[in-house]
């Protein structure tokens, strides 16, 4: 049953997160979900282990080592330029035969670890939006920060649409992000508020100072993002230069009312996720949920999300827009912010964007459900 499970994790994977993303990784999930000695790499590891992720960055971790390695041709990362072909399946299965005393420690003791950067717009998005109805200042803080790259996101400059906007318009690292069915980019344009205190909150913190860690980091870029590299490349270095928030280690259903209680003032605390609900079993989630009502009995809290539609839906955030089918789109992010005050609640959908932030569609009115956007999950 185990390895049943794996093999639909695997085609759910290729067709959510390969398709349109990334050709290397979607011919790679097909072909594990038939292939057995693959799959035993993973069930070798500790059940919780058993991520699709965790397999490839992995591999991507260890041909970083061997950069001459008949795989790395097929990485544009490691140089490669070489198109998938029907030879990639059997180089994979080679290179995780030679080196899988490497792979089966890593998949043992290693935990997925990304930071995005690019999700930083949703941020942006959302801080626009608890401004316009709280105003300033606000406390940050994210759960599942990882490194904590996210918490420094008025440090960087954002190409949004193909347009410039502000803050840190000298800064060296830039985020870009497609529109989508926008008549008007204005609620990205909105200023972010100041922020006087942030904190990360992770199960495994990374520290930027140990280049084991920024390896791993970078070990979760996908094969062909070779600017989503250098953009996580110039923001560990910018985060080094001017000194990283800091990230505390913390589960977040049972943590995160109390760490993030001992933050000083008296402003709103906006709470960030992004893909942090598909790591929490049911209980957890609702769990996690009831931390921030517990927050809010005291300060305000705003839950700034990018995380899958029908795991929202699962949560107590009421919009009737997902009620429908917008719910069931999966390969898609949802953006959105809950506002919770003194058992008060106001919950608002911002966009609809790809996973990784390649692109964002604004909703083009508050009870929008998106019913407009293409269905495939990378349409234009």
């Amino acid at each position: 049953m185990e390895a049943e499970h794996l093999r639909r994790l695997f085609g759910v994977f290729s067709a959510a997160h390969g398709q349109g993303r990334s050709l290397v990784y979607e011919a790679l999930s097909k072909a594990v979900t038939s292939n057995d000695e693959l799959l035993a790499l993973l069930m070798r590891t500790p059940r919780d282990q058993r991520r699709p992720s965790l397999l490839f960055a992995a591999v991507n971790s260890v041909l970083a080592a061997h950069p001459d390695a008949a795989l790395a041709s097929y990485y544009p990362i490691h140089g490669g330029r070489r198109p998938v072909d029907d030879q990639l399946i059997t180089t994979f299965a080679a290179f995780c035969a030679e080196h899988g005393d490497e792979l089966d420690h890593l998949l043992r003791t290693g935990s997925t670890q990304t930071n995005e950067i690019r999700r930083c717009a949703a941020l942006r998005l959302a801080l626009g939006h608890v401004s316009e109805r709280w105003g300033e200042p606000v406390v940050l803080a994210e759960v599942g920060a990882s490194a904590g790259l996210n918490l420094l996101l008025d440090r960087y400059r954002y190409r949004i649409g193909g347009r410039e906007m502000t803050p840190a318009t000298d800064s060296p690292v830039v985020i870009s992000c497609e529109l989508r069915g926008a008549t008007s980019a204005d609620p990205l344009r909105r200023p972010l508020p100041e922020i006087t205190s942030r904190l990360g909150i992770d199960m495994r913190p990374v520290s930027l100072a140990d280049p084991v860690d920024r390896a791993w980091l970078e070990a979760f870029i996908w094969p062909e993002d070779v600017d989503g590299l250098a953009t996580l490349r110039g923001a560990m270095e910018l985060a080094v230069a001017i000194g990283v928030p800091p990230v505390v280690r913390g589960d977040a259903a049972a943590d995160t009312a109390r760490l993030l209680a001992d933050l000083p003032g008296s402003e709103p605390i906006v709470v960030f996720t992004a893909s942090l609900l598909s790591y929490l079993g049911v209980r957890s989630r609702a769990a996690f949920l009831s931390r921030l009502d517990e927050l809010a009995q005291r300060r305000p809290v705003a839950w700034a999300f990018a995380e899958a539609p029908g795991l929202v839906a699962a949560t107590n955030v009421a919009v009737p827009a997902l009620q429908g089918p917008l719910a069931k789109r999966n390969t898609l992010y949802l953006v959105g912010v809950s506002l919770r005050d003194h058992g008060r609640q106001d919950d608002s959908l911002l966009a609809l964007a790809d996973p990784y932030l390649r692109w964002l569609a604004p909703a083009r009115q508050p009870a929008d459900d998106f019913g407009w956007l293409p269905a495939e999950p990378n349409a234009g």
